[in-house]
C-alpha cells in the first residue's frame, strides 16, 4: 500500500467514525478531514483530532485484551520450553575449528 492510499484509507475511517459518533454530515466530516490535513482551522477541526484520540485508544485498549487472552498461552510455552530444554552439549573441539577439518592447502602453481 502506498503512502497515499494509506492516507486515503485513513480519511475513510476517519468521515466515518466522524459521522457515526459526532453526528457530522458526511460532507462536514470531508471538509473537516481535509482542513485537519492541510492544518487549516475550521469548525470540526477539532473533532477530528478528538476522534483520532478515541480511535487510538480503542486501538491500545484491543491490543491490552490480546496480550491479556495471549498471556497464559505464552506462559505455557515457556514452561514448556524450560521443561525440555536439554543441556549443552559436550564439544570435542573449540567453538573456532570446523567439524570438516582443516582447509585444504592450495597448491602453488611454480
Amino acid at each position: 500500500m502506498t503512502p497515499e492510499q494509506a492516507h486515503a484509507r485513513a480519511a475513510v475511517v476517519m468521515v466515518g467514525r466522524l459521522v457515526r459518533h459526532r453526528g457530522l454530515t458526511v460532507t462536514e466530516a470531508l471538509t473537516a478531514v481535509d482542513q485537519r490535513r492541510r492544518r487549516e482551522p475550521g469548525p470540526h477541526t477539532d473533532l477530528v483530532t478528538a476522534e483520532a484520540e478515541a480511535y487510538v485508544q480503542e486501538f491500545r485498549a484491543s491490543l491490552r485484551a490480546l496480550g491479556k487472552a495471549l498471556q497464559p498461552i505464552a506462559q505455557q510455552i515457556a514452561e514448556h520450553a524450560a521443561a525440555s530444554s536439554t543441556p549443552a552439549r559436550r564439544r570435542d573441539r573449540p567453538a573456532w575449528a570446523s567439524t570438516y577439518g582443516p582447509p585444504p592447502r592450495r597448491r602453488s602453481s611454480r
